[in-house]
């Protein structure tokens, strides 16, 4: 926890930054990697070798560890990630990364009641802001993992 509050805070508001300055250029090489890379490289005191501690795993469901919350500035990696549930009266399908490039991000928030992280993100759609916030929810998650 001592960490984060140096190190967390300093790389969610680089990345905040990252997300405000994306509107007008590519930030990186557009790729999801390459956006948590440009974040860190702002950020002195972060690890550049690794994402850092594993704090959390899921599987499918199954919540495999939980060492600490999940917190703003985090890293969190989707790999093959499937998630199906509601939104309101609605039901959504969405997908997020793949074996070979999953997807990398920075935590912005994480809601403990509802399981719901949002995440500043690579945006890979043309024509678009390149880096977005999209939230996942984590109880939502059928299969694929996630790593924070």
């Amino acid at each position: 926890l001592q960490v984060w509050g140096v190190v967390g805070i300093a790389v969610h508001a680089a990345a905040s930054a990252l997300f405000d300055q994306s509107k007008k250029s590519v930030v990186g090489d557009g790729t999801s990697r390459g956006f948590v890379s440009a974040t860190l490289a702002q950020v002195p005191q972060a690890s550049k070798a690794s994402y850092g501690h594993l704090i959390y795993a899921q599987t499918g469901n199954s919540v495999l560890r939980r060492s600490s919350n999940i917190m703003p500035g985090d890293i969190v990696q989707l790999t093959e990630a499937k998630l199906k549930g509601h939104k309101g009266l609605q039901s959504y399908h969405q997908t997020a990364g793949t074996a070979q490039e999953p997807l990398v991000g920075v935590v912005s928030e994480f809601d403990v009641k509802k399981s719901k992280v949002k995440v500043f993100q690579a945006n890979q759609h043309v024509g678009s802001q390149t880096v977005e916030a999209v939230s996942y929810r984590l109880d939502d998650l059928k299969s694929g993992s996630v790593k924070v």
